[in-house]
């Protein structure tokens, strides 16, 4: 049976706690201590039946559970509760390690990142001595290795490599390459008969980094020496600069770039599936057949990245996603809990499981004995995959390096610096990294934000940019949804440095605010009807906050601040779209309160932005 479960900070104002403030079970370190739980009820006037259990709960973000799934596991389980939690704001992965950092995290705990082992350790429950856990495939639980334990389990993994269009080969005679010289002859031929050869997927700042960093898997990365280096050099004990091996993948960089098939011109995915060049470089494509509008229809295939000699060829792998433990559940009392969680993990771990929990046609079990079946888009590269020819995608531990390290990848591209200053440069801005002087930090919090506390923030923040007299925003909850509000309020505010990330964790998902021009009773209406995004009656609730706490008159015209995507199709015909972002709005806030806690929070009668 699924329902949903919330908590809130005391003094919550009735309707606002729409969405998890604390999971059941979980450790409440940083969690403010006047925390009280709340049903479904109370908070939205909306409570499904449960009859008197207590569930296991688990956070949904991404799509990563799907409602098959959730059908599948109580058919299986039908004694076995979940609370299903839902994050709907604009950054999952960094709601996932944000929450474990601080172990604010549901009784199962799912990612899309392998991260922080050192949380890991102190949030976690160890699994090894579970027999589900040997039902894995080696390769891809030795990465899960911390310190002899195992916290997180693989569940299902993507390849990525260099996508093409079968299609157009075959209707042109052409082979797959096999090696770099084939492909640069190639793609000389492709640009010769009229077609682009190679698209780039360059619309993230992280591209240049991810093509460098798997180019380098066919070379000195993939060595143990290659390995070692990463691992010494994030911590400050090894250099770029100097070193031959990451020379000579600066080099082999350059040779993709000087024979332009590693370029800064962007080509979307949907582009390169409408048959607008005849390779791609990117982080995978969702479908690998198409049919165009105009009646078109490709096939795509995935091919490794190339070496210089076919034998170092490469594909890189990314766990789909990863599902572990709260180490609570191991207390007593906790008993029929982790019973139940165990089931849980059972269940994923066999091979019904993984086929309901795995819906995307790129994701390959990570079971013993599990075939790649023949209508998998990775049949053709199986071989590769067999022999153990892939290597992990770079990113943990990463994550402040990647976009300063792509920009100076793409200042080689542009010929503004060679493949040797490009390695002191990585070298500089890790030594800045270490140093803290890398990451910019907007200011800090206090301590952890309540849900209401953390609205209040961000409306008056998009309020004061806009230059509103009030401002509303949205909050998630169980609205007969399981996957919630994804465009108003996306968590509260965590302790600590608030830097992009944090702010991304909160921010409604638009990319612009709104203000509408209403008189106070119809700003209070569209308060109370609430926000219907899923078209079913059952719409979440808004927040209303105004300037100076003022009571709005009923006859009196007002700004009203509301993130564009937070409206629906009718009243945003009804606004005028600003150039301000949320993210913009919220960071310059920040910028101007330095230390954020509930006291500073204030929208002043007289302020002005």
């Amino acid at each position: 049976m699924i329902r949903q479960k919330i908590k809130r900070a005391a003094g919550l104002c009735a309707g606002g706690a729409a969405a998890v403030l604390l999971c059941t079970g979980c450790a409440d370190s940083t969690v403010p201590a006047d925390t009280e739980t709340v049903d479904q009820q109370t908070a939205s006037g909306q409570q499904q039946t449960t009859g008197g259990k207590e569930g296991l709960t688990l956070t949904n973000y991404n799509f990563l559970i799907s409602e098959d799934f959730i059908a599948a596991f109580e058919e299986k389980y039908p004694e076995v509760e979940l609370e299903i939690i839902s994050y709907g704001g604009a950054n999952g992965s960094g709601y996932a390690r944000l929450s474990l950092e601080h172990g604010d995290i549901p009784d199962i705990y799912i990612s899309t990142q392998n991260f922080s082992r050192e949380s890991q350790e102190k949030y976690l429950l160890d699994l090894s001595n579970y027999d589900f856990v040997n039902r894995y495939s080696e390769s891809l639980l030795v990465a899960q290795d911390v310190n002899g334990a195992i916290y997180l389990l693989p569940c299902g993994y993507q390849m990525i490599g260099i996508n093409y269009n079968k299609t157009i080969l075959e209707e042109n005679g052409w082979k797959v390459p096999e090696d770099f010289e084939q492909f640069a002859a190639l793609a000389g031929q492709i640009e010769e008969a009229g077609y682009q050869a190679v698209g780039n997927g360059m619309n993230l700042d992280g591209y240049p980094f991810n093509y460098f960093m798997n180019l380098g898997s066919t070379m000195y990365f993939g060595t143990p020496e290659g390995a070692e280096w990463k691992a010494k050099f994030l911590k400050g004990e090894a250099k770029a600069a100097g070193n031959e091996g990451l020379k000579a993948i600066a080099d082999y960089y350059k040779k993709w770039v000087d024979n332009g098939l590693i370029t800064q011109e962007n080509m979307d995915r949907i582009r390169f599936l409408e048959g607008e060049s005849v390779f791609y470089l990117g982080l995978g494509i969702p479908e690998y057949k198409k049919t165009t509008e105009d009646g078109r229809t490709y096939e795509f295939g995935i091919m490794p990245w190339l070496g210089e000699d076919a034998a170092d060829n490469m594909l890189c792998r990314s766990v789909s996603r990863y599902i572990g433990l709260n180490r609570s559940l191991a207390e007593p009392g906790n008993e029929k809990k982790l019973a139940d969680a165990l089931k849980f993990l059972d269940f994923i771990s066999t091979t019904e499981g993984q086929q309901a929990l795995l819906v995307n046609i790129n994701d390959i079990p990570s079971l013993h004995g599990n075939e790649i079946p023949e209508e998998s888009p990775y049949r053709e590269v199986a071989d590769m995959i067999y022999s153990g020819r892939t290597a992990p995608v770079v990113y943990i531990g990463w994550e402040q390096l990647m976009i300063p390290m792509a920009q100076e990848i793409k200042r080689m591209m542009r010929g503004e610096i060679g493949t040797e200053e490009l390695l002191m440069a990585f070298d500089s801005m890790n030594e800045s990294m270490l140093a803290g002087e890398s990451k910019e930090i907007f200011g800090t919090a206090a301590h952890t934000l309540t849900l209401e506390k953390t609205a209040q923030l961000v409306a008056v923040a998009e309020g004061r940019a806009v230059d509103a007299d009030c401002a509303l925003i949205s909050l998630n909850g169980d609205q007969g949804s399981h996957w919630g509000n994804r465009f108003g309020l996306g968590w509260y505010l965590y302790e600590g440095e608030i830097d992009a990330e944090a702010v991304n964790l909160i921010r409604p998902v638009s990319s612009t605010v709104s203000v509408l021009e209403m008189t106070g009773a119809q700003i209070r209406e569209l308060r109370d009807a609430g926000f219907d995004i899923d078209g079913n009656g059952n719409p979440y609730p808004y927040l209303l906050f105004t300037k100076g706490d003022a009571e709005l008159e009923d006859e009196t015209v007002y700004r009203l601040a509301v993130s564009s995507a937070e409206l629906t199709e009718e009243m945003q015909t009804q606004a005028t779209k600003t150039e301000v972002s949320p993210a913009g709005a919220i960071e310059e806030y920040v910028r101007s309160l330095g230390t954020v806690s509930g006291e500073t929070i204030v929208w002043e009668a007289d302020e002005t932005p």
